[in-house]
């Protein structure tokens, strides 16, 4: 089932990318209906991309290394429940940032779009 970008964008929370002490991090909000993520591909912001090794994956009280996610390892994206992802590492620099997401889910398969946001 191919879900179009107009739609994944709006699980993207506008405004939510900000920069933490130890890097950078933005919020999705699953609106669509509940999803397993069995594979995440690394984070561009601005093109660059960020190692998985260095992305938290926070929801609720689950917290995983993106590079931990895969098929034998899922992680459960409830609707109604936030997602902050965390790329550990330099801050970003104010402005507007075009961030690339694709995540592999269970049920829909890729799920690849781009959203953007300011700092």
């Amino acid at each position: 089932m191919q879900i179009p970008s107009f739609l994944l964008r709006k699980l993207y929370v506008k405004g939510s990318l900000t920069n933490v002490d130890n890097g950078f991090q933005f919020k999705i909000k699953n609106s669509l209906s509940p999803g397993t993520a069995i594979a995440i591909e690394p984070f561009k912001v601005d093109d660059k991309e960020y190692p998985l090794e260095k992305t938290i994956i926070e929801s609720g009280d689950v917290k995983v290394k993106a590079s931990e996610i895969s098929e034998n390892n899922p992680f459960t994206i409830k609707v109604g429940i936030e997602v902050v992802v965390t790329v550990e590492g330099e801050q970003l620099s104010p402005g507007d940032h075009k961030i690339d997401i694709a995540i592999k889910t269970k049920e829909a398969g890729l799920l690849k779009f781009d959203v953007k946001d300011g700092i």
